[in-house]
C-alpha cells in the first residue's frame, strides 16, 4: 500500500501559476519519512524557542511573521533538506503546474471539462490519475494508494465525487497500452474500476496534523516560485539559481503521464498547463 499528500501553492491575486504537487511514500516508509521531518522541524523550534506553528512554505522562505526572526541562508537551508527528505529512499513526486491564462482559455474553449472552471479540481483530478496510471500495474494490492488532501472544505466533496463516479472524460491520462492479436491498443475501463488503485476516495487533514502536507506544501512552492521565476523579467539571478538548484534535486522522482491516447481531456492539460511544465 502507498500514500500521497497533496496541497497546492498559488492564486491568481498572486501570480499566473498554480500548482498542486504531492509526495508518494510506500506505507512501511511511512513512519520513518514523518520522523525526519518532525525531527528537523522541532530542531528548529529548538534553535528559535517562541516559534510554533505549521511550516506554511510561502511564509518561511518569505521570513513573514515571526519567521523573520530567522536568518534569510538558514531558511533557505532548511527547505533544500526538506526536498531532499522529500525525494530520498524513493519518494515520488506526482503533481502540475498550471497557468491561469492558459486555463481559463482552456476551460472556456469547449473541452467539456467536468469541473467547470475550477482549476483546484483541475490539479487534483489530474494528481489523482496520474496516481492511479503509475499504481495500476503493481500486484499483490501493493499499488493500492491512500490519498490526502491538505483540507479544502469547499472542494472536497466534489473531488470524492469525482474519484468515486469515475467520469470517463478522464480516461485518457491513465489508460495503457497492450497488444491483442498483434495489435496495439489502449485498455478501456469501466466505471466501477477508473479509480480501482485509489481507496474509496481522498482524504482530508488539517496541514498542522500531518507533516508530509507539510512537505507537500514545501514542495508545491517550490516548482511554484521556480515556474514564476521562468517569467519574471526581473528575477533576483540568486533566487533563480536556488529554485533551479532544488528543481534539479526533485525532478528525477517526479512523475510524467507519459504515452497517452488522443483525448480531450489530455488536450485540456496540455493547454492549461505552464509552458515549462512537462506533463
Amino acid at each position: 500500500m502507498k500514500f500521497i499528500y497533496l496541497d497546492e501553492s498559488g492564486s491568481q491575486d498572486q501570480g499566473d501559476v498554480f500548482v498542486t504537487c504531492g509526495l508518494m511514500v510506500d506505507a512501511y516508509k511511512l513512519r520513518t519519512k514523518t520522523a525526519e521531518f518532525d525531527e528537523k522541524l522541532a530542531a528548529l523550534f529548538d534553535r528559535h524557542p517562541g516559534i510554533r506553528s505549521d511550516l506554511k512554505t510561502s511564509r518561511f522562505i518569505n521570513g513573514r511573521g515571526a519567521w523573520r526572526q530567522i536568518d534569510a541562508q538558514e531558511r533557505k537551508d532548511f527547505l533544500s533538506d526538506i526536498c531532499s527528505i522529500a525525494v530520498a529512499n524513493g519518494g515520488k513526486i506526482f503533481g502540475i503546474g498550471i497557468s491561469f491564462d492558459a486555463f481559463n482559455a482552456a476551460a472556456a474553449a469547449g473541452n467539456n471539462q467536468p469541473f467547470a472552471n475550477s482549476y483546484w479540481m483541475a490539479g487534483a483530478m489530474f494528481a489523482s490519475c496520474l496516481v492511479q496510471k503509475k499504481v495500476q500495474g503493481i500486484k499483490n494490492s501493493k499499488g493500492l494508494t491512500v490519498v490526502i488532501m491538505d483540507d479544502n472544505k469547499t472542494e472536497m466533496p466534489a473531488l470524492s465525487d469525482a474519484l468515486y463516479q469515475g467520469d470517463p472524460w478522464f480516461d485518457g491520462l491513465y489508460q495503457i497500452q497492450t497488444r491483442r492479436r498483434g495489435n496495439t491498443i489502449w485498455i478501456q475501463r469501466s466505471a466501477g474500476d477508473r479509480f480501482d488503485h485509489i481507496i474509496n476516495t481522498a482524504f482530508a487533514i488539517k496541514s498542522d496534523h500531518s507533516s508530509l502536507v507539510q512537505v507537500a506544501d514545501a514542495l508545491s512552492y517550490v516548482y511554484r516560485r521556480y515556474l514564476e521565476l521562468t517569467s519574471e523579467d526581473e528575477a533576483w539571478a540568486g533566487e533563480q539559481d536556488y529554485y533551479a538548484g532544488l528543481i534539479e534535486l526533485l525532478e528525477p522522482s517526479r512523475e510524467k503521464i507519459g504515452r497517452t491516447p488522443n483525448s480531450v481531456c489530455v488536450d485540456f492539460y496540455n493547454q492549461a498547463k505552464h509552458p515549462e511544465w512537462q506533463l
